[in-house]
């Protein structure tokens, strides 16, 4: 992604947003886009550090980033090598190649500060805006990529034809049992088991936490918070156990690619809320995101 970590880019990057008389053009120009001003290279490293806090996807699933409009080609390959005997033939992978057009779906927030807090020579804009949008977008982007139905969003994980597959369905309508768990497991395929992981609710975490198998023994490993040795991660965009809900996701994340078209910006608006006293803020970022192997992610469905 484009950042500037230029002393000048930096001081003219504070000064816009302040409004303040002495903004240098020409060093301002260096991160201004028609959507506002790419945060300083420091200020931009702590805004991602936002949004991997608070989007567990910007470290499990597969995070691309682009420069413009364009097509995102992933090369599946299916097949087997062997041992081969001298003058046999040799067994030759199929390469599917899957592809879908990058629609950059745009994430945007107003905040608002109030002009007496921009003069307190203490208060640091620049961090405090970092924050504060790396926190909201980082926090919609985890909801998309959980529930995105397409349009005007990505796809989500548990979008009807997009998202994962269904892996298993729970014996018992409203609940999820250890049987239930065992066969999401195995309807992974064992390739995808080896870098696999569990997603689902905090509600539904605590049901699972009490799942015995027919010796007594914890399903869940407390100690290392691993489900069937696998890790355990939640969110608060998986839905809980209600019949026809899908609670439970097993499978290899990497294979969900999140797209990123440029850099987050932030275009000051020093006339909207003037009256007022205070200034907005609109920050702007684009994204989008897709499962390109939906075999690589079950679900459990309750019945």
């Amino acid at each position: 992604m484009k950042s500037i970590g230029t002393t000048n880019y930096r001081a003219a990057f504070i000064d816009a947003m302040k409004r303040r008389d002495a903004v240098n053009i020409e060093d301002a120009a260096l991160g201004q886009t028609p959507d506002g001003f790419v945060l300083p290279t420091a200020a931009e490293a702590a805004f991602k550090a936002k949004q991997e806090q608070y989007n567990i996807f910007r470290s499990l699933a597969t995070v691309q980033f682009i420069n413009a409009d364009n097509k995102l080609k992933t090369l599946l390959p299916a097949g087997d090598a062997a041992f081969v005997a001298e003058g046999a033939a040799i067994p030759e992978a199929t390469v599917g190649l899957t592809s879908w057009t990058i629609d950059p779906h745009k994430i945007a927030q107003i905040i608002k500060v109030t002009n007496e807090t921009l003069r307190d020579s203490g208060f640091d804009l620049e961090s405090a805006l970092a924050a504060d949008f790396g926190r909201a977008f980082g926090k919609v982007e985890e909801d998309g990529v959980i529930n995105g139905g397409g349009v005007s969003e990505p796809y989500g994980l548990l979008h009807a034809s997009q998202g994962a597959e269904t892996g298993a369905t729970s014996a018992a309508a409203g609940t999820i049992s250890a049987d239930d768990i065992r066969s999401l497991y195995f309807s992974l395929g064992r390739e995808y088991r080896r870098n696999a992981v569990w997603l689902m609710s905090d509600t539904t975490a605590l049901l699972l936490r009490t799942l015995k198998d027919t010796s007594g023994a914890y399903l869940w490993n407390g100690a290392d918070n691993t489900l069937l040795g696998k890790p355990v991660y939640t969110s608060p965009y998986m839905p809980d156990t209600a019949s026809g809900e899908k609670p439970v996701l097993f499978g290899d994340l990497t294979y969900y690619r999140l797209v990123q078209r440029g850099a987050a910006t932030i275009q000051p608006l020093h006339e909207r809320y003037a009256e007022s006293g205070i200034t907005g803020y609109l920050g702007t970022e684009f994204i989008d995101g897709k499962l390109v192997k939906r075999e690589a992610v079950k679900a459990l469905v309750v019945a």
